[in-house]
């Protein structure tokens, strides 16, 4: 095996208009990383903790957030000088509209492949000269929802080979993408397997439909001259790329054809070989090679490159926070619960709601069967309370219904042109605090660890139908929970960012689980875990797709003019040089009026610089209105929202009408009866 072949450099890239950034990452940290990280640390001006999860990833990746061109070419140095692949190709080749053509039918001769479209119109010919891509993706649906945890110990990162990841895509709803590498225009063709016609493939057709889509894979990349086959359309963290069960099938295509761009380049750029590895992991050259033999796993020289694009135009629309993690503020200590406090914060809801709907007909018959003192009062009382808490309960689901139509009725708007007032915005979720789960240090924008421990419960003297000679028993206990609460968050789109503060936020929105086993933690030997420990985590991780319906409104960010000239007049006390500048009698210290001048000066200062820079910015936040009852709901999408309040309206309107009719049920039996 061999690296990927170096494209020709150019260095005639504007400065004002860098490349995109490409790279090959890694599934899992080599053990002598240190080095590694803090050269590219260095040569990136990233911080070398951000650069450890940057570095970990699956098939092509993109650097964000953008870099200035010399610091993309010092990383490409850095990066062939250790055999990582990376490449740096033009904003416009990620641009290029593919024009993805559906074909139907397939002939196939001794030496050649032609595609037909629904005109009967040959699009597509795969022969001896055709250096071919074939990007396979299941357009099913179905989500493989897993949260990567840790580049360091992450295991699970290393992705399947095609065969054994076609023979996934094939029984679901699969397509497949077909280009010409090197063609301009890009020539790029869509098989989807609902439209193709497999009976066009005669003798080579199979017995399922599954099978003829891999055989139509497998001989295409066998009649090319050379063929890069790729399935990680699913599982790709490539920016504005999301493959998500809410999608439409129309958006699934898009997001395919995106990938497919990016796919494109790095073939042509050379960055992805035929036959090739698609992570760092086989070429990678140790910095510390040298003094450690047999540790070495580069072979061949390095890739890296540089494809120009004259008419770049610069634009940043898939980066992350320009601010590093390391450069994020840091988020308050989490909040802890323990005991039974931890077991009531960890009970979902519904389940307290439906509890005290099935207990209210029961505190009626009982106290109707009651033998009390005053039965009058207990009966009077009980019957009002039930009537007040389902007058409430009744009042709540009118409040979800209004809920439910403002969210049906807000049309949704992008970012950077929504108005101040109600907005309904969806995109990805980014951090605002470099904010990590209290476990396994996992990055996410909330979090929830619950710590359990199995204890024996004794069952002396007890039987059972299912086990009669059961003596005791163990079962799973919550200890302690730990919460990152509702801290800010920033939500993303392709036209811009704002900030949502979810504080007081009707907060429905899905969460990924990951189970540790031992209190030690994840990052222990197996031999220092304990097996009657056990951590779950849930957690919304960076990137995941969420939707808002809140009031925005600008905020001003930055400290005000006092705070600035309250820093400075204290920074000036502490410079005995600057300070004693304004000695203008020379007596060794400095009076009441030469501080005046001193904090004049200061003000004029700060004033100036102030005006330079235009004053405090402003930023768009997304929060809760002030006033009335107008929502604040954070989900997963709007379908999502909407299925959910309307089980919640059913169930607050038949709860509330239930205990109001209990309540006067009793009242009337008393008065009236």
């Amino acid at each position: 095996m061999t690296a990927p072949k170096q494209h020709g450099q150019a260095d005639i890239l504007d400065e004002a208009a860098p490349g995109v950034f490409l790279y090959l990452p890694f599934t899992r940290l080599p053990e002598d990383s240190e080095e590694m990280l803090n050269r590219l640390a260095l040569a990136s001006g990233l911080h070398a903790g951000d650069m450890r999860y940057k570095i970990v990833g699956r098939g092509v990746n993109r650097m964000t957030p953008s870099l200035p061109l010399q610091k993309q070419k010092d990383l490409v140095a850095e990066m062939q000088d250790m055999g990582i692949p990376a490449v740096i190709v033009g904003e416009k080749n990620l641009r290029r509209r593919l024009g993805l053509r559906v074909v139907q039918r397939v002939e196939i001769t001794g030496s050649e492949m032609h595609f037909y479209d629904r005109n009967e119109e040959p699009v597509f010919r795969i022969g001896k000269d055709t250096r071919l891509l074939i990007i396979a993706a299941d357009l099913a649906q179905k989500k493989r929802k897993q949260a990567f945890v840790n580049p360091d110990v992450d295991a699970h990162l290393s992705r399947p080979s095609f065969e054994d990841g076609l023979k996934k895509i094939s029984v679901g709803s699969p397509a497949a993408v077909f280009c010409r590498i090197g063609s301009d225009p890009p020539e790029c063709i869509l098989l989807e397997h609902s439209s193709f016609r497999y009976r066009s493939m005669d003798e080579h057709m199979q017995m399922s439909a599954a099978a003829n889509f891999r055989t139509l894979i497998t001989k295409a990349s066998k009649y090319s001259k050379d063929c890069i086959a790729d399935h990680g359309f699913s599982t790709t963290t490539l920016a504005r790329i999301v493959y998500d069960e809410s999608s439409s099938k129309r958006e699934m295509l898009a997001n395919l054809g995106r990938y497919t761009n990016y796919m494109l380049a790095a073939a042509e750029s050379g960055l992805v070989l035929p036959d090739g590895e698609t992570d760092a992991d086989f070429y990678f050259k140790s910095p510390l090679a040298a003094f450690l033999p047999g540790k070495n796993r580069g072979i061949g020289p390095p890739p890296g490159g540089i494809m120009p694009d004259h008419d770049s135009t610069g634009e940043q629309n898939d980066e992350e926070d320009e601010n590093g993690p390391s450069r994020r503020p840091k988020p308050p200590p989490p909040l802890e619960h323990s005991g039974v406090i931890a077991r009531l914060f960890s009970t979902p809801h519904e389940i307290i709601y439906a509890l005290i709907f099935l207990l209210a007909p029961f505190v009626s018959v009982f106290v109707q069967a009651g033998d009390h003192a005053h039965p009058l009062f207990w009966e009077t009382a009980t019957g009002i309370f039930l009537a007040g808490a389902g007058l409430l309960v009744f009042s709540y689901g009118l409040l979800m219904l209004n809920y439910k139509r403002m969210v049906e009725n807000t049309p949704t708007s992008r970012i950077r042109s929504m108005a101040m007032g109600i907005v309904e915005v969806t995109g990805q979720a980014r951090q605002y605090y470099n904010l990590r789960t209290s476990h396994s240090g996992t990055r996410c924008i909330y979090f929830r660890c619950r710590y359990f421990r199995k204890r024996a419960t004794p069952m002396h003297g007890r039987t059972s139908i299912f086990q009669p000679a059961m003596k005791n028993t163990e079962s799973w206990v919550l200890e302690r929970e730990t919460t990152s609460g509702r801290l800010p968050f920033y939500i993303e789109d392709e036209t811009g960012r704002a900030l949502v503060r979810p504080e007081k936020a009707l907060f429905l929105i899905s969460r990924f689980r990951q189970e540790f086993s031992g209190t030690f933690g994840m990052f222990m030997s197996n031999d220092l875990r304990r097996s009657d420990r056990r951590v779950h985590e849930d957690i919304i991780p960076e990137g995941a797709r969420v939707y808002v319906l809140g009031k925005a409104r600008p905020e001003k960010t930055g400290s005000s003019i006092a705070e600035k000239i309250n820093a400075e007049l204290r920074a000036l006390k502490t410079d005995n040089e600057r300070l004693m500048a304004y000695d203008a009698d020379g007596n060794g210290r400095v009076d009441l009026e030469e501080w005046e001048t001193a904090r004049r000066d200061t003000e004029n200062r700060v004033y100036a610089e102030m005006l330079a820079k235009g004053g405090q910015m402003e930023q768009v936040v997304i929060g809760k209105p002030g006033f009335g009852m107008l929502p604040l709901i954070i989900a997963d999408t709007e379908e999502v929202i909407i299925r959910k309040l309307g089980l919640r309206v059913w169930l607050f309107l038949a709860g509330g009408m239930l205990l109001i009719i209990t309540g006067v049920q009793m009242l009337m039996q008393r008065y009236v009866f």
